[in-house]
């Protein structure tokens, strides 16, 4: 039956709660008690929540629900929990849950207790997952989670994994991040690069807040013998974040630096290019100061410390009421490359690129490219260009890219060997093949110097998705980089 004078009652009780509705097959009413109770089949609809159960009790005075025979509960309009127990504040839409589990965004998670609302949801011993069978090939129990359901940021303490019925490791501090960065497993990377040798490195998560945390690692490499790490990612508001970063080996020493990264404009969010797409572009403003300190850190194989380095960056931007659009960048910087020179730098790079509506040979974007850099030494290094790259998506499972910069000249060149790594004065063409063959995605890219057809780079990326879980291989041929890594599935 329905209450249908709820809504009369309501008003009279609280001017914030109306039209509010309770279906059951029994409606009991104490009015001295502002208490109604319902019984069977019991559904409750007011604005963006849906509540259904078994058995409720509604205080009209409290504007508080409480379900306690199981219960279904729509939030927000979107998130559904189920569980055992409900106590729901309707009006500060705080709640508190026994037994509840809810999907967010490809995750199941659940727990003994679970408490809302439209900040936080905390859970104490939590469980969560992003494998959607019945018996998962894994998941994570943790003495305590919380979800930041707008900052769509998730953090767990003291869990473990487990692959099947197995516990395989401890998980002080684990971060699941739901922008698109690679999840992190307790798992350790495994690579090898002709300065490290060998290694194997494993990183564990610190938290503080969702405005400062970060990780800690432990290496080993064949090379250079055991090695240490940390970082630290801040946020101080929504325009300014930045991280810290400090390393240590036994032949190396010491390095690290800090980067801040100021942004503002227009907050623009790239779709994947391509179905195959391996990873998810970051959302990025339109305009960003990026300012770096660092002492020796490795870029290209050299140690170069920027005292400082500042970077000026505007992207995508209209010409005009033209469809041709321009990025630029501008820099300028102290640089100490180790061994080598210490050096102040200054330039820019000027692009302007217009995206094509598509055609039979897929998308195409051409591209004028003004790029000088100026050092204190009276060196100079230009090199404007013409280039034009072209996406083609055949199917689902199958796209090739192709880009061919031709340099309109060169004059010049860096003295900083970590800027010459792998250059040479020569027009390029580029190409990249992705493919899914059933559960695996691969991707080879090249890049060859079109004077005498000698490449300049070879990758190799094979993605194997394990339903659950991914396995992850790079293969840089010509740099003789591997690097094996294991992250959860987002679903």
């Amino acid at each position: 039956m329905v209450i249908g004078y709820w809504a009369l009652v309501i008003s009279s009780a609280s001017a914030q709660v109306k039209d509010l509705t309770i279906n059951a097959d029994k409606v009991s009413y104490d009015k001295a008690r502002y208490r109604v109770e319902a019984t069977g089949s019991v559904e409750v609809d007011y604005q963006d929540i849906k509540l259904t159960g078994n058995h409720l009790i509604y205080n009209s005075s409290a504007e508080t629900f409480h379900a306690d025979q199981g219960f279904t509960f729509v939030y927000d309009g979107a998130l559904t929990f189920e569980g055992e127990t409900l106590d729901y504040e309707l009006v500060s839409r705080d709640g508190t849950a026994e037994g509840a589990n809810f999907l967010y965004q490809g995750v199941y998670l659940g727990g003994r207790q679970l408490n809302f609302n439209e900040e936080r949801f905390e859970i104490k011993n939590a469980h969560f997952t992003t494998c959607d069978l019945p018996q998962p090939h894994y998941h994570i129990t943790a003495a305590d989670l919380q979800l930041y359901p707008k900052e769509r940021w998730m953090v767990s303490y003291w869990g473990i994994f487990w692959l099947g019925r197995v516990p395989v490791a401890v998980m002080p501090t684990y971060i699941y991040d739901f922008t698109g960065t690679r999840q992190q497993t307790p798992f350790p990377d495994f690579g090898s690069n002709g300065d490290d040798g060998n290694y194997l490195t494993e990183t564990l998560a610190w938290n503080l807040n969702r405005q400062l945390n970060g990780t800690y690692s432990i290496s080993y490499l064949s090379n250079k013998g055991l090695g240490l790490g940390g970082t630290a990612n801040y946020i101080a508001n929504d325009n300014n974040k930045g991280d810290v970063r400090i390393n240590w080996n036994g032949k190396d020493g010491s390095y690290g630096g800090i980067t801040h990264v100021y942004s503002f404009g227009t907050l623009a969010c790239p779709a994947p290019q391509t179905p195959l797409d391996l990873a998810l572009l970051p959302c990025q403003n339109q305009y960003e100061l990026q300012a770096t300190l660092s002492s020796r850190e490795r870029i290209n194989y050299q140690r170069v410390s920027f005292l400082p380095d500042l970077d000026f960056l505007s992207r995508g931007a209209p010409l005009g009421n033209t469809p041709v659009k321009y990025d630029y960048e501008l820099d300028a910087a102290r640089v100490n490359e180790e061994n080598n020179v210490f050096l102040k730098r200054g330039g820019g790079k000027f692009r302007l690129y217009e995206d094509l509506p598509e055609l039979a040979v897929g998308s195409l974007t051409p591209s004028l490219v003004w790029d000088s850099m100026y050092y204190s030494n009276s060196t100079h290094w230009l090199k404007p260009s013409v280039g034009l790259s072209d996406t083609k998506v055949f199917t689902r499972d199958l796209a090739l890219g192709l880009d061919y910069t031709h340099f309109l000249a060169i004059d010049g060149q860096s003295p900083f060997l970590y800027e010459n790594y792998r250059y040479r004065a020569a027009d390029t063409l580029g190409s990249s093949l992705l493919l899914k063959i059933g559960e695996t995605k691969a991707r080879i890219a090249a890049v060859y110097y079109l004077d005498n057809w000698s490449p300049e780079d070879i990758d190799y990326t094979l993605f194997f998705i394990l339903h659950c879980y991914n396995l992850e291989v790079t293969y840089r041929s010509l740099r003789s980089e591997f690097l094996l890594g294991f992250s959860l599935a987002a679903r």
